[in-house]
């Protein structure tokens, strides 16, 4: 009788024992507060791109993943580390083309991945590139659309001049002909428009389009 009452005791304290820190814990992460932090409308990020983007290649629709490069703050609360995956996809695409004409492609930023795995809808645009993995000179547009390079309007214009004048100043044909003539050759003469690209690790800016709060832990 006296050996399975110790026995009572020892298992009751090895109940214990393990309850104890359990509930400590629990005390411990219910004392770590949290608080509603709201990122405002025009933040800029600096992301860096894990997916090829090409306007030849890509279709609307494509997934695009990116991750912070550097932390976001508000109010020097870091509200989002450096390393949060940034989703989005491929919005209008048009490959380029003759004539000198440089594709096209639009990137809309739409998740965000918190700490915790939870994933929150955004809303933001392509700003600007900071480095380019496949070097050239990729452009941002004002309504965040990526181009390809190619000549420019003024560039054109002076390259189809040369041959409109030189069919013109035959003399033994038509204006209309002429111009017709000065078209075709002009179609061979400017080089075809370079490919909107960018390559996996490339750097690039985004701006958030709309204000998105975020649920952060702010205890000791």
């Amino acid at each position: 009788m006296k050996q399975k009452a110790m026995t009572y005791v020892a298992a009751c304290a090895l109940i214990l024992g393990v309850a104890i820190p359990a509930a400590a814990q629990e005390k411990k992460a219910a004392s770590q507060d949290t608080e509603d932090f709201t990122i405002p409308e025009g933040t800029e990020f600096k992301l860096q791109l894990h997916t090829t983007i090409n306007s030849k290649t890509s279709k609307v629709g494509d997934r695009i993943i990116t991750t912070l490069y550097d932390p976001v703050y508000v109010y020097d609360q870091d509200v989002l580390p450096k390393g949060t995956r940034v989703d989005g996809h491929i919005g209008e695409v048009k490959a380029a083309g003759r004539r000198g004409k440089g594709g096209l492609l639009t990137v809309v930023f739409d998740a965000v991945e918190l700490p915790n795995g939870e994933k929150m809808a955004i809303l933001g645009s392509l700003t600007e590139i900071f480095s380019s993995e496949t070097g050239g000179d990729p452009r941002v547009g004002v309504e965040g659309d990526l181009k390809g390079g190619g000549a420019s309007l003024k560039e054109r214009a002076a390259i189809i001049a040369i041959p409109t004048a030189a069919v013109a100043a035959t003399g033994s044909v038509g204006g209309a002909i002429a111009a017709g003539a000065a078209s075709a050759i002009a179609a061979y003469i400017i080089p075809k428009g370079k490919q909107a690209e960018l390559s996996a690790g490339s750097l690039i800016g985004m701006r958030l389009d709309r204000d998105v709060t975020i649920n952060v832990p702010v205890g000791p």
